[in-house]
């Protein structure tokens, strides 16, 4: 057994794939000073854009008070197996069966709630979860908003609103998700969408088309409501490259509110060697911190030797990351994940198991919780555990 797993690392270094990580593996610091995001005048164009669209009786911006009010779908309490280790506890809840969990009409992707966006960790007195959602394709997206307390929840189409008075759905792969304030962020690979939780729009949910009808009223493919993009960020010249060059592939999105930033990291589906990213953030306005000239530079980066990073968060210069296991790396996919943590800079090591195909992470500081969600067919769980427990931090 051990001859044939020295094989395979050897057969891995050869073809030019970084090793799973094992106990105690190296996790270095790079340089990012060369990550750098532009914003133009997206939040400006976004913003007049928006202003015109409200002035339309049905588009008087809502908050989120009055999307949970409409909730009309239901969680259930934890109703699958998590893999984790003995000993941790998960709590958490399972989607309503159906659709949101056993058909891939719509897959989640990334994780935030009110313990990120509130240091209090509750926004109107609730505890609530939210996450993103994609289709197949990639053509639509949505966020879920449920309150924790009663698992009741509403999905929200987000849509990009344009000058000649109608908006279009927005078509990514919904990779990351936080929030922080107001703001919601969403993570695509190269770009960062920003969306504000004060402008929830009201819409027709007969209709299937996406934007404005031709009796002047809106709809949203189904959906009762809709978010509007206010801004974004994104790499010079557009685009992005995996494990080298200058603009790093983000596959997650998570909120260290300790460091006010938010970090972001590589999949990179056959390997290690994916970029961790730390991006700054202004607390007073709760956007990115950007310099004289409106641009955002990365403030510190690592190479992680964890294959196939789904989601990191960091708190305290620890790190938690989700990725593939030590023992599955290079396998099939449809095994569990696992959870590797370490300090950035030194070392990583595996901690424990996890949902099969486990995504986007997420720490909520008033609680201590680490959040988790996979995406596996008939075993999609959202599940929090204890910080300290886990990593003995």
């Amino acid at each position: 057994m051990r001859a044939a797993r020295l094989l395979v690392v050897l057969a891995l270094v050869l073809v030019g794939l970084a090793t799973p990580a094992t106990a105690a593996v190296p996790f270095p610091r790079i340089d990012a000073s060369k990550f750098v995001y532009v914003q133009g005048q997206t939040f400006a164009v976004y913003k007049a854009n928006i202003d015109s669209l409200e002035r339309n009786a049905q588009l008087r911006p809502k908050g989120l008070n009055d999307v949970l009010a409409s909730a009309n779908r239901k969680g259930r309490p934890l109703c699958h197996g998590t893999h984790l280790k003995a000993g941790l506890g998960p709590k958490g809840f399972c989607w309503q069966d159906g659709e949101d969990d056993d058909k891939n009409a719509w897959i989640p992707q990334g994780l935030t709630g009110s313990g990120d966006a509130q240091a209090g960790g509750t926004v109107g007195g609730k505890r609530i979860v939210a996450a993103s959602w994609h289709t197949p394709g990639d053509t639509f997206t949505r966020v879920s908003f449920l309150d924790e307390k009663t698992l009741a929840y509403r999905h929200v189409l987000l849509v990009e609103p344009h000058l000649s008075g109608d908006f279009k759905a927005i078509s990514s792969h919904g990779d990351g998700l936080s929030w922080y304030g107001d703001y919601l962020y969403l993570m695509q690979g190269s770009v960062l969408r920003v969306f504000d939780l004060r402008h929830f729009w009201a819409m027709d949910t007969a209709p299937e088309h996406v934007g404005r009808n031709g009796d002047g009223r809106f709809s949203a493919r189904y959906h009762a409501w809709a978010l509007p993009q206010v801004g974004a960020y994104w790499y010079q010249g557009g685009g992005c490259g995996k494990v080298t060059g200058e603009k790093p592939c983000s596959a997650s999105l998570s909120l260290d509110r300790g460091t006010s930033s938010f970090v972001t990291v590589e999949h990179v589906a056959k390997g290690g060697n994916g970029r961790l990213v730390r991006w700054p953030i202004d607390p007073a306005t709760g956007l990115l911190r950007a310099e004289a000239n409106g641009s955002v530079r990365a403030v510190e980066a690592f190479a992680s030797p964890v294959w196939a990073m789904q989601g990191a968060v960091s708190h305290n210069g620890y790190v938690v990351v989700s990725g593939a296991c030590v023992q599955h790396a290079g396998k099939p996919v449809d095994l569990p994940s696992c959870l590797h943590g370490g300090v950035p800079g030194q070392t990583v090591s595996q901690l424990t198991e996890a949902p099969v195909n486990n995504q986007n992470l997420s720490y909520w500081p008033a609680t201590g919780e680490l959040w988790l969600m996979n995406e596996q067919l008939r075993e999609r769980v959202v599940a929090h555990i204890p910080w300290r427990t886990l990593t003995g931090k």
